[in-house]
């Protein structure tokens, strides 16, 4: 499988661009396959973060897609109101003024292509995958970093909730003991209490 997944990889024509279903339903079917005992664990993480990585390029490249279809519509209003303005008032026209209007024309366009529902669904859908991808990213670094008897992230978050956790009961013991402290200075000992009567 690796052989293939290399030539496809390298090849830039637009024959292997048109295959990247083909490629990442190919890793899907690996990652899915049936678990065998002498296939690491390792191997199938590996193969799911490069079918999360291959479903983020392509809710990317749709994303892109739908996002520049705004520029065009800008355009094309700006270049007609352009044709529409008379030859008199090109002598007279400002960059200040022309940019303005782009800006006016551009800012309504995205506003309304950002509004609309397949950009909220395209980006949407995107956010899922790449949060599928890093936690991908994850299992792979956590099962590296046991391999090689490295701390891993879970480590760190757990150390730093344990670190959190004990500030806190020294701020609360150290407050308790400057209260006590207080409290002992203001209240006259039995002692001195007795020596005055």
């Amino acid at each position: 499988m690796i052989p293939f997944l290399t030539t496809r990889a390298v090849d830039s024509s637009l024959f292997a661009v048109a295959q990247g279903d083909e490629i990442s339903e190919a890793i899907k079917r690996m990652v899915e396959a049936p678990r065998l005992a002498d296939m690491w664990n390792l191997n199938r993480q590996v193969y799911a973060l490069m079918a999360a990585w291959t479903d983020v390029c392509q809710r990317m490249g749709v994303y892109h897609a739908i996002a520049s279809v705004p520029w065009g519509k800008a355009y094309e209003r700006y270049s007609a109101s352009l044709a529409d303005s008379k030859e008199g008032d090109a002598k007279d026209c400002d960059w200040r003024k022309g940019f303005d209007a782009w800006r006016d024309i551009a800012d309504k366009q995205l506003i309304s292509n950002m509004r609309s529902r397949d950009f909220l669904a395209v980006q949407r859908e995107l956010l899922r995958a790449a949060l599928d991808l890093r936690i991908r990213q994850q299992e792979v670094a956590d099962s590296v970093g046991r391999l090689f008897g490295v701390p891993t992230q879970h480590d760190f978050d757990d150390l730093a909730r344990q670190i959190t956790e004990l500030r806190r009961e020294v701020r609360a013991g150290s407050k308790a003991t400057q209260r006590d402290a207080v409290e002992g200075a203001a209240a006259p000992p039995d002692n001195q209490e007795r020596d005055k009567s």
